[in-house]
C-alpha cells in the first residue's frame, strides 16, 4: 500500500532550504534580498506578507498541515487540466511526513457536479473544487496549495538537475517521445525529466507514471541536499528560491514558509511514507458515459485505508 524513504519532497526541502539560507550568516546578501523583496505568488489572487517568523505555537505543532500539490496541462483551446494530485501531511512535533498520490482518473463525487474523474474538479472549479471534492470523498481538510504548470517544472528541473539525472527509461519511452537514446541508464535533462515522469504508454499506465513522479521528488530531494551540505550549492538554492517565488503559485504567506523552516531545524523530517489511491486491489477500470475510462474504487476499502495511513 505504501513505501518509506528517507527523504523529504520537494516542496517542503524548499520550505527547509528558504529558512537555512535565510537565516546561515554566510549567505549571500543577494538571497537576503530576494526574501525581503519577493511576495509569494497567491493563488487566489492575493500578495500574503508578514513580517512575524516566531516559532511555532504549541497548537500548531501538534495540529497536521495537509498541502494539496498540484501540477497541471494546459492544451491549446482546452481547459487546464490538474495532471498531478498530491497530499503532503507534515506534523510539525514529528519527523515523518505522509504523501498521498491520488490518481487522476479516480471517479469521485464532484460537489454541484456529480460523479466524474477527480481532475475535472480542477478544471471546472480550481483549487477550491479540488479541496471540496476531496474533503467530500476522502474527509481531508487541505490547509494549503501549491500549483506549478509544465514549464515551472522544466525550469526547476535545470535548476536542480544542471547536468541531467540518471534513470532507467524503457524502449516504449524512447520510441513515444522520440528520443535518441538506448533502452537502459540514461542521462536526462529538462523537458525530459517532464516526458519521463508524464509517461504512460505501457502496461503500467497512470500507476508507472506516479511511480516516477516520486522518484523524481526523492532524487531532486536528495540533490538538493548534497549541494548545500557540500556548501557549493548555494547559487543552484537561490536560484531555485527565485523560481519558486516567482513561479510557483501558493497559498503559503513567507512567515509560514519560515516558521515551519524553523521546526524542520528542531524536528528535522527523516522518513517519509507514500501512498497511492486507489489502493491495490481496491479498483476496477471501466468506461462511464461523459467520463471514459476511469477507475472506479471500492470507497469503504480506500477509505479505511487512508484513515490507517494518516492516523
Amino acid at each position: 500500500m505504501f513505501r518509506k524513504w528517507t527523504a523529504i519532497p520537494l516542496i517542503l526541502v524548499i520550505t527547509f532550504s528558504i529558512y537555512a539560507l535565510k537565516n546561515n550568516p554566510s549567505t549571500p546578501s543577494e538571497m537576503t534580498e530576494m526574501t525581503e523583496a519577493t511576495e509569494v505568488k497567491s493563488t487566489d489572487g492575493s500578495q500574503e506578507r508578514t513580517d512575524s517568523i516566531f516559532p511555532l505555537g504549541n497548537k500548531e505543532k501538534d495540529k497536521p498541515i495537509n498541502v494539496l500539490i498540484i501540477g497541471s496541462d494546459q492544451r491549446k483551446n482546452e481547459a487546464e487540466r490538474a495532471d498531478v494530485l498530491m497530499i503532503a501531511q507534515y506534523k510539525p512535533d514529528q519527523t515523518k511526513l505522509k504523501l498521498i498520490s491520488i490518481m487522476r482518473d479516480t471517479y469521485v463525487d464532484i460537489p454541484g457536479f456529480g460523479k466524474s474523474k477527480i481532475n475535472h474538479a480542477y478544471s471546472w472549479g480550481s483549487n477550491e473544487l479540488v479541496k471540496k471534492t476531496l474533503h467530500k470523498n476522502f474527509g481531508l481538510e487541505i490547509n494549503h496549495t501549491v500549483n506549478l504548470n509544465f514549464q515551472d517544472f522544466i525550469n526547476m528541473m535545470g535548476i536542480i538537475f544542471p547536468e541531467g539525472v540518471q534513470v532507467t527509461i524503457s524502449e516504449g519511452m524512447i520510441n513515444h517521445w522520440k528520443w535518441t537514446k538506448e533502452p537502459g541508464k540514461q542521462l536526462l535533462k529538462g523537458e525530459e525529466i517532464l516526458q519521463y515522469v508524464r509517461f504512460r504508454g505501457d502496461i503500467t499506465s497512470d500507476f508507472g507514471r506516479v511511480d516516477r513522479q516520486q522518484e523524481i521528488i526523492a532524487l531532486a530531494e536528495k540533490n538538493i541536499m548534497e549541494q548545500i551540505k557540500s556548501g557549493k550549492g548555494m547559487s543552484t538554492a537561490i536560484q531555485l528560491m527565485r523560481e519558486s517565488f516567482r513561479n510557483v503559485e501558493t497559498t503559503f504567506s513567507i512567515d509560514q514558509v519560515m516558521k515551519h523552516g524553523l521546526s524542520f531545524m528542531f524536528h528535522p523530517i527523516d522518513t517519509v511514507e507514500t501512498m497511492r489511491i486507489p489502493v491495490e486491489g481496491s479498483y476496477q477500470s471501466v468506461t462511464k458515459p461523459g467520463s471514459g475510462e476511469v477507475l472506479e474504487m471500492d470507497e469503504h476499502t480506500n477509505l479505511n485505508a487512508l484513515k490507517e495511513f494518516i492516523h
